[in-house]
């Protein structure tokens, strides 16, 4: 037969599928976060309190002594490169609400002509810890595509899942208290953009998440 280049369905099936562990608590407040902004019109405080690279950089530091070996803080650091580097290429996909499109867009103008207060930043210095919340939604998706062999999945899912429990349990001193209420201008430019919701939000797919869990 002639090669497409196409994936046979049996093929993709076969991927080795990567379910990460995400406690009760980030659920709740991934639930709450999704309330507030797209049924109440509220954003996200930017810059956050706690930005992706601050997370990242304390996890690394929180861990790291726990590992024993050389190859055990090498497995650490990649894992930690390797969230930042999907946080950094997916926000503005795929971890947005459709309401934060025009803050994303005043917020990113900043970092890219390097105005006073944002020289040499990027997505990881401004976002925090609910669009990081929300990547850990759709990493089981992002990480299917990788074609990792089934060991190496295992232990992406084992390092992957073991991060988010440590955020959930100090969720308290990264996550937004209080969502900012923007103008009424940006309002109706938001809603006079298009009303509906990003397709295959992050939310969305924690709510599949949850009716696989019912139905494991």
């Amino acid at each position: 037969g002639v090669d497409t280049g196409i994936e046979k369905e049996d093929e993709f099936n076969a991927r080795p599928s990567i379910r990460i562990v995400i406690p009760d608590n980030l659920k709740a407040l991934l639930v709450d976060d999704w309330e507030y902004v797209t049924k109440n019109n509220q954003l996200v405080p930017l810059p956050a309190k706690g930005p992706v690279s601050t997370i990242l950089d304390h996890y690394f530091e929180e861990e790291k002594p726990k590992r024993a070996s050389a190859s055990d803080i090498d497995v650490l650091e990649e894992v930690v490169a390797g969230i930042r580097e999907y946080f950094e290429k997916s926000l503005s996909k795929i971890l947005l609400y459709q309401f934060e499109r025009q803050q994303y867009q005043m917020i990113s103008s900043k970092w890219e002509s390097g105005a006073e207060g944002y020289v040499n930043k990027g997505p990881c210095e401004v976002y925090g810890a609910e669009h990081l919340a929300r990547l850990f939604a759709s990493l089981p998706e992002l990480i299917a595509q990788t074609g990792l062999s089934q060991q190496a999945t295992q232990r992406l899912r084992e390092e992957l899942s073991k991060f988010s429990m440590w955020l959930s349990k100090h969720s308290d001193r990264y996550f937004s208290a209080k969502y900012d209420a923007p103008s009424k201008e940006y309002i109706d430019k938001a809603k006079g953009v298009n009303s509906q919701d990003a397709p295959g939000t992050a939310t969305a797919r924690l709510f599949e998440m949850d009716k696989q869990d019912k139905s494991d």
